[in-house]
């Protein structure tokens, strides 16, 4: 399980005041009641993360139907679908909400994850992506991707 960097700092910037603040006083009933805040500040994420990934692991491949990049223009929006292809370019991985540009040879689509997937997955990867067909303001289509593996 991960959690995202702005959950780092949160959970860094909230030992180290603590820490701080616990030095200067050295009040026990302070530290008893800061303590179980940061476990929150640890527990919440790790648990949306757990949760994300097994909502993931619920999701079959097979319910989506497989589509060329090239044909996807002619699909509406909404619908269900899967691609095959090779990772172009990532980013947002810090966030955990990565974001993919994948080509199969046919064309280039974007698939924005709403979860990192299980697997770390780089530039170059051959990859198999399912979610739902969006078209963005500026009229480009791209996935919002469910689940995302090597293949």
């Amino acid at each position: 399980m991960r959690m995202s960097i702005p959950a780092y700092i949160c959970l860094g910037l909230g030992v180290f005041f603590v820490a701080f603040t616990y030095a200067l006083g050295r009040d026990t009933q302070f530290l008893l009641k800061t303590l179980p805040m940061l476990l929150v500040l640890l527990g919440v994420p790790l648990a949306l993360s757990f949760m994300n990934r097994r909502h993931t692991d619920q999701v079959d491949l097979g319910d989506y139907k497989y589509f060329k990049i090239k044909d996807l223009p002619s699909i509406r929006a909404g619908e269900p679908v899967r691609i095959r292809g090779t990772i172009k370019s990532a980013s947002m991985k810090w966030l955990n909400r990565p974001n993919f540009r994948i080509s199969d040879g046919t064309g280039e689509i974007g698939v924005f994850m709403f979860w990192a997937p299980r697997e770390d997955i780089n530039p170059g990867d051959k990859v198999e992506a399912a979610g739902s067909l969006r078209v963005g303001p500026t009229k480009k289509q791209n996935i919002w991707g469910i689940k995302m593996a090597k293949i």
